[in-house]
């Protein structure tokens, strides 16, 4: 978004905004510049919800923003919580569209509870995986990088009233860590995303840690390698699922664009370039991927690079093909890895009771409450 120049018909949510912009708009409006150092302070700390709630800015200019600029971009449309505490949410944005994000938590032996957001970045996806509700849907749009901070920000406020804190307190203390990997594929929506990160990531913006942030893809090959240059040091994540091109071109389809041969090798390079160390997620199925072979297979692909694999038991989409294998076939995979030198470990399973898994909970809206706005596939290359 450019630095802007008119107040009027601002398509974007403030929370879309960088500091600069922000600064901008204050100023079109006649304001000094601690301004928007004001707004941001009640966007990402004091998790306002509403422009009159700023009471440290004139009256007048409340009016005027609550009039002309939009301070937030979704509407809380449904929200389940499972038996692990595991709250799942459905959100309207402008034009009806419906996306869904998640918030988990993790108990600790000591100290308190780890939380991550689990967040969306497109309505539906492109990408076409088989097992996925998400992909089962089809893609309608790229979410704007409002529409994405907003989701982090309505978990932000859920747990500040779980614990109690001021608002005063660094929201970050409580939300612990941030993946991209509910509805979309992130790196198709490239530009949106990385000013998400960088606003959350801002000291000035929700001020979580890079390192704290993780981006989850299907095998973007061309972004990968941009990633790998970025200053911010965000964690990545791979789904593989499959370690030879014929299986996973039938469950992951941008492998027949990117095959493995090009995949592993960014991925490589991504770990050289940002010393960072990639995941691969790789989601068991029974009979499909969850042999001893495959495992040896997978422990082949991955030798020499410093990585982890997270182990992932299938979820239940509605298609009996996909189902995930007995629990006596996960650790033996798991320990098929382990003996070849590779870093595993089985992932917790989390809300299966209010099908928290990507999509579901958007399947289950009835089609009357939704508004479907359908655009090009496009792949954001």
């Amino acid at each position: 978004m450019p630095i802007v120049k008119s107040i009027s018909a601002i398509p974007e949510s403030l929370t879309g905004f960088s500091e600069d912009e922000l600064e901008g708009l204050l100023r079109v409006m006649g304001e000094p510049g601690y301004r928007a150092r004001q707004v941001r302070q009640w966007i990402y700390h004091g998790l306002a919800e509403s422009f009159n709630e700023m009471s440290d800015l004139p009256l007048a200019l409340r009016e005027r923003l609550a009039k002309e600029a939009r301070l937030h971009s979704l509407t809380n449309m449904r929200e389940v919580t499972g038996k692990d505490s595991t709250v799942k949410t459905a959100f309207r944005l402008a034009g009806g569209n419906v996306v869904e994000a998640s918030l988990m938590s993790y108990r600790r032996d000591s100290g308190a509870p780890r939380y991550t957001a689990c967040i969306s970045t497109q309505v539906g996806c492109a990408i076409g995986c088989p097992f996925c509700a998400t992909g089962q849907q089809g893609f309608e749009r790229n979410l704007t990088t409002g529409e994405i901070v907003d989701q982090v920000l309505h978990f932000a406020r859920c747990l500040r009233k779980v614990t109690g804190e001021n608002e005063r307190s660094p929201t970050g203390r409580s939300l612990s860590n941030i993946v991209f990997m509910g509805m979309g594929e992130p790196l198709a929506n490239y530009d949106a995303v990385w000013k998400a990160i960088e606003i959350l990531n801002s000291p000035g913006g929700f001020g979580l840690g890079a390192r704290n942030l993780t981006i989850s893809t299907a095998g973007l090959v061309p972004q990968i390698k941009r990633l790998a240059g970025e200053k911010l040091q965000v964690g990545l994540a791979v789904s593989l699922h499959a370690s030879e091109n014929r299986l996973r071109n039938r469950l992951v389809p941008i492998n027949r664009k990117y095959p493995l041969e090009e995949l592993i090798p960014a991925c490589r390079e991504y770990s050289r370039v940002s010393g960072r160390r990639p995941s691969f997620e790789y989601v068991l199925f029974r009979g499909i991927n969850d042999s001893l072979a495959q495992a040896r297979s997978l422990a082949e692909l991955l030798r020499g690079m410093t990585c982890h694999v997270n182990l992932i038991p299938a979820n239940a989409t509605g298609d009996a093909s996909f189902r995930p294998p007995p629990r006596e076939s996960i650790v033996a995979f798991a320990l098929e890895l382990k003996r070849l030198g590779i870093n595993a470990t089985v992932r917790q399973a989390r809300g299966q009771d209010i099908d928290a898994g990507c999509g579901q909970l958007r399947r289950r809206i009835p089609a009357g409450e939704k508004t479907r706005h359908r655009q090009d596939k496009m792949m954001g290359e």
